[in-house]
């Protein structure tokens, strides 16, 4: 039932641009080691396209069925400190939007997202709303029509959810960009942080994904041509899947792109240059919810698409 037309990522290259700082955030947690291991039960995949507007997978407990079994290597690499439900570990969700519960041109389902304010940006964007003309899974998703002006917002949110979750959130969901990342900073996904009382940021610069720190605008990866190789582009007009681990106490980040770990997008404790050797290892966040959509500081405007949106415990996965 769901589609997987996802392709291989290409780097592209572009003039190198020092971070922005300013508005918001996100990030991730685990190794930089390798592709995740094998799961010992992942015959069923976890399947989210279930009844509409359900906060659940279809099928309920028996979805996840699949992501069970004895648990595997996971992902390896130096300095892991454990990666926190790797591969074959069972996965309950514990939120999730499938974007089919309500009509296509109305605001998603309120009891599960909630309009964001920033108060260091402007929110003249349009608010992200259903759509019907793109999909991962079902008939609809959730669209962005992001603004090419400076500092502006159009983002949904998640506090509820996120918070319960506690200190270590895994959280995946597919994204689809009409255009290429541009040169110039940009954030799709922003995690408010009480511990710095300011965010962290997921986006795009130098057209290659990376994590940002608003409170000093640290980069993971480094900004230099060696660490952005180590990032990823994402592919234009297809649906990718992105995932992220944060593991708050250690200050841990882990991101996978279609099932990948991304080298360039792992903070792990252990200094590796051009990646997290400017993160450092003191940052221990304690964030307060989740926010999906577009902010760019300058760098153009870009219509998006999210689908299949789910928060866990433990490592979820793509199907």
């Amino acid at each position: 039932m769901l589609s997987k037309a996802l392709l291989g990522l290409v780097f592209l290259g572009y003039p190198l641009l020092a971070g922005c700082g300013t508005a918001s955030s996100g990030g991730g947690v685990g190794a930089r080691g390798g592709a995740p291991g094998a799961a010992a039960g992942s015959a069923g995949a976890l399947s989210m396209g279930g009844a509409a507007g359900s906060s659940m997978p279809a099928g309920g407990a028996n979805a996840s069925a699949g992501m069970g079994g004895a648990s595997s290597a996971g992902v390896g690499g130096a300095g892991a400190g454990g990666v926190v439900g790797s591969a074959g570990t069972a996965s309950t969700v514990a939120f999730s939007d499938d974007f089919e519960g309500v009509a296509a041109g109305m605001s998603p389902d309120p009891s599960k997202w909630n309009a964001t304010v920033l108060s260091d940006c402007m929110s003249n964007a349009p608010k992200p709303v259903i759509d019907s003309s793109q999909h991962h899974s079902g008939a609809q998703s959730l669209k962005v029509a992001g603004t090419a002006s400076y500092c502006d917002y159009a983002m949904v949110g998640n506090s509820t959810a996120f918070k319960a979750l506690g200190n270590v959130v895994y959280g995946r969901y597919y994204v689809r960009f009409e255009t290429a990342l541009p040169a110039g900073h940009t954030a799709f996904m922003i995690f408010p942080d009480a511990m710095s009382g300011h965010a962290l940021r997921m986006g795009g610069q130098n057209s290659a994904l990376q994590w940002n720190r608003q409170s000093d605008d640290a980069t993971l990866p480094s900004q230099s041509p060696a660490g952005i190789a180590l990032s990823k582009a994402p592919p234009v007009a297809t649906w990718t899947c992105l995932e992220f681990m944060i593991d708050q106490a250690q200050g841990l980040i882990s991101t996978w792109v279609d099932d990948t770990l991304v080298a360039g997008l792992v903070a792990d404790a252990t200094p590796t240059a051009d990646v997290d050797m400017a993160w450092g290892s003191a940052y221990k966040p304690a964030l307060t919810g989740i926010n999906i959509g577009w902010q760019n500081y300058g760098a153009g405007p870009m219509n998006l698409w999210f689908d299949d949106f789910a928060l866990s415990g433990t490592r979820i996965h793509c199907q």
